[in-house]
C-alpha cells in the first residue's frame, strides 16, 4: 500500500506504469483507496495496443521513482488477476480476491525480480 500522501504523486505519475525489471506495463488508470487508512491499495492498468484492456493490480511493494508508478507485478501477472468492473468501488469481496491473488504465484509470477 501506498499512504496518502503518495496519492498526489500517483495522479501527477498519469502516465506509464512499470514492472519489477522496469519495462512498461500499461498506463495508470484509477486509483482505489482504503476507506479506513486512506491508503492508496490497488490502481488499474490500461494494457494493450490502444489501453482497451483495464485491470487492477496491488500496490504492494509499489514504489513512485523519478515521477514513475513502478509495481511488483509482471503484465502477464496483471493480465491474469481477476476480472472486475473498474468504474465501480471495490467492496471488501473484491479486495479480499484481488489480495489472494496477488499473495499466490500465477501466470507471470509476481514478486519484484521474478517474471
Amino acid at each position: 500500500m501506498l499512504g496518502h500522501g503518495y496519492v498526489i504523486a500517483l495522479k501527477q505519475a498519469k502516465s506509464g506504469v512499470f514492472g519489477p525489471k522496469g519495462e512498461k506495463i500499461g498506463t495508470l488508470g484509477k486509483i482505489f483507496m482504503d476507506v479506513g487508512t486512506g491508503d492508496a491499495d490497488f490502481v488499474t492498468v490500461h494494457l494493450g495496443l490502444f489501453g482497451a484492456e483495464e485491470c487492477f493490480v496491488s500496490l504492494d511493494g509499489a514504489q513512485i521513482a523519478h515521477g514513475r508508478l513502478h509495481v511488483a507485478f509482471g503484465k502477464e501477472k496483471i493480465r491474469h488477476a481477476p476480472h472486475l468492473d473498474p468504474a465501480g468501488t471495490l467492496s471488501d469481496e473484491d479486495k479480499r480476491l484481488l489480495d489472494l491473488y496477488y499473495a499466490r504465484g500465477a501466470p507471470g509470477a509476481g514478486v519484484a525480480g521474478s517474471e
